[in-house]
């Protein structure tokens, strides 16, 4: 059995991504997202690119690139999640809620 690891970095993501909207830093990554003139589909087409690429990975075995583009995938989910208003602690309570 692995280590369990320390998954509030999901919500120190979540906290960065909410300040860099409302300080909006030059260069900001997480900015360009937020404000494309696409609006939420710009979010969307790159949830379903870093989707795309984790599916690729896993289906080639390659757990390395499955690690990255996983990452790639959950941080722009915590975009979109923040975009949509949802917070990491509601999907958390879903999940808990499930799990009973």
């Amino acid at each position: 059995m692995q280590k369990a690891v320390d998954l509030s970095i999901l919500s120190q993501i979540y906290q960065i991504i909410e300040d860099r909207s409302k300080t909006q830093p030059e260069g900001s990554y997480v900015c360009a997202l937020l404000n494309d003139k696409k609006g939420i589909n710009k979010i969307l087409e790159k949830v379903g690119e870093e989707a795309t690429e984790t599916i690729l990975a896993a289906k080639d075995g390659k757990r390395n690139e499955i690690i990255y583009e996983t990452s790639d995938l959950l941080f722009h989910l915590m975009v979109m999640l923040f975009e949509c208003g949802v917070t990491p602690e509601e999907i958390a309570a879903e999940l808990y809620r499930r799990h009973k």
